[in-house]
């Protein structure tokens, strides 16, 4: 066996060594093409842009630990299977490099046009071959950054879970400071925040008791209006010698006069409609101008 180590010149059956690993890698990629197709049997891809119920990845997971597996590998499984139907896989190429051209738009067509290798004389997919092709460095890993982020998306695609796990992560201080540096997400929060603000003003606005409070209010504030006008009149009236005013003088509190009724028949609108606004001239009327 130690012969069969050092180079391939001294190795006895070199050929029928390969060929048997070449056998076992298909047998391999056999096997977690199977699996993946069991979690795909479990349940389907969504439609894209789509992302499923919470309940479908738990149901996932408990099938994953009834069986051995990680729900990560499983998962995987599955969805490197989703991303080749049967007709499209190739026996010649091992499970991993089908893993590597999953996500990839032209994947059907790289897996039937492997590298010509010159050492061999062959044509065929390596796994360090198909890392090449997409164009990975060398130390480069599956999967990648985005592809773990795409990950986390789906799971967190129930609202309540996602808050949970929001709450954990923020209750680390480094990751409290690396989300404040970021503009987007500060200006996102306070967004939120303006808005669960106003949302809770116009629910406590709605509760009957506080409606009660504001009616209340609100007509108080109307009544003390039309008490201080009607009692400074009644108070003020019998004492003033409005007859003898000059017809400019009279004049004056006519218009005065004026914007009060106006004032009033506003009052009236609003009453019946609801409706705060007035156009441009009662505007004016009303404020003296």
């Amino acid at each position: 066996m130690a012969d069969t180590l050092t180079s391939h010149g001294e190795v006895e059956d070199w050929d029928g060594l390969v060929a048997e690993g070449v056998r076992l890698t298909g047998s391999e990629g056999s096997l977690q093409f199977r699996l993946g197709d069991l979690g795909l049997n479990l349940v389907p891809l969504p439609p894209k842009g789509k992302r499923l119920p919470m309940a479908k990845y738990k149901l996932l997971a408990d099938f994953a630990e009834e069986i051995g597996q990680t729900r990560e590998r499983f998962e995987e499984y599955r969805l490197v299977a989703g991303a080749w139907p049967k007709a499209k896989r190739n026996r010649q190429v091992c499970w991993t490099v089908h893993a590597y051209f999953a996500r990839h738009p032209d994947r059907f067509i790289m897996i039937n046009n492997p590298p010509l290798y010159k050492r061999s004389g062959q044509r065929h997919w390596t796994c360090e071959g198909a890392r090449k092709a997409l164009g990975w460095s060398a130390d480069e890993t599956e999967p990648t950054a985005e592809d773990k982020l795409r990950q986390v998306e789906e799971l967190l695609a129930d609202e309540d879970l996602a808050v949970d796990v929001v709450e954990r992560a923020m209750r680390r201080d480094p990751v409290v400071r690396k989300v404040a540096q970021r503009q987007p997400v500060r200006d996102a929060f306070n967004r939120a925040q303006v808005e669960e603000v106003r949302t809770a003003h116009e629910e406590t606005r709605r509760m009957p008791e506080v409606q009660r409070i504001n009616e209340e209010s609100e007509v108080l504030t109307v009544l003390g209006l039309c008490h201080s006008f009607s009692h400074g009149i009644s108070r003020s009236l019998p004492g003033l010698h409005l007859a003898e005013l000059s017809d400019d003088a009279k004049g004056s509190i006519r218009e005065g006069l004026e914007r009060v009724t106006a004032a009033v028949g506003w009052t009236e609108y609003v009453l019946e409609t609801g409706k705060t606004d007035m156009d441009a001239a009662l505007e004016r009327l009303i404020a003296g101008g």
